[in-house]
């Protein structure tokens, strides 16, 4: 089990209901950590368009997880 802070920002606060989750998790990657974190969410966010961070640092979704990792899942940016 790995202990994680998991972020959303922007319009993903709205979906998840919350700005952040502090979660035990069996999950061994992102794509496995987002499909667990659904169960969570209001409705289902058009995942191609998420960014993630682990740590600060941008990563892809078959990036391991490691105990005490913060995860920061991002929408896209808006311009204006």
């Amino acid at each position: 089990m790995k202990n994680i802070k998991v972020l959303f920002f922007g319009k993903l606060k709205e979906i998840w209901e919350n700005n952040h989750l502090d979660l035990e998790t069996e999950s061994n990657n992102i794509e496995e950590l987002y499909i667990e974190l659904l169960k969570f969410a209001s409705s289902e966010p058009f995942k191609p368009s998420i960014k993630v961070a682990i740590n600060d640092e941008f990563c892809d979704w078959s990036t391991a997880i490691e105990d005490g990792d913060e995860i920061a899942f991002l929408p896209p940016a808006s311009g204006g």
